[in-house]
């Protein structure tokens, strides 16, 4: 008796499946992008606030110090270009760019985070 590994049915029910990913993932690129607020905070304080779905263009933005930060912010983005700390871990975070991430600059003390946007649940109970 001779068994076959994938019957007809088999092959449209793979097809079937393979389509609905697709439209899924299709989906998922469709939607707009997220409005982000970026928050600069110095010792805790907030100094600035700018929304990056609204520039058109790349700023600089110096906040200067003992460090000479300077953040770099684009549309849609923003990062540490330059400082003068000893680590550049600040310069090395490279490019925020979605609701919730964050870059500290600790030796300057300059906070930057981002907000806004639709933040999806984790999991939800009850």
């Amino acid at each position: 008796m001779e068994r076959k590994l994938l019957r007809p049915a088999d092959l449209l029910l793979l097809l079937f499946a393979l389509l609905l990913a697709g439209l899924l993932l299709w989906g998922q690129s469709q939607k707009p992008a997220q409005s982000c607020v970026a928050v600069i905070e110095e010792d805790g304080i907030e100094i600035r606030r700018i929304d990056l779905s609204t520039l058109t263009q790349a700023e600089e933005i110096p906040l200067g110090g003992a460090y000479g930060i300077v953040l770099l912010a684009e549309p849609g983005s923003i990062s540490f270009q330059h400082s003068s700390c000893p680590d550049q871990t600040c310069v090395r975070t490279g490019k925020l760019t979605r609701a919730g991430q964050a870059a500290v600059c600790l030796p300057a003390r300059i906070s930057v985070r981002l907000e806004g946007g639709k933040q999806a649940a984790d999991a939800m109970t009850g």
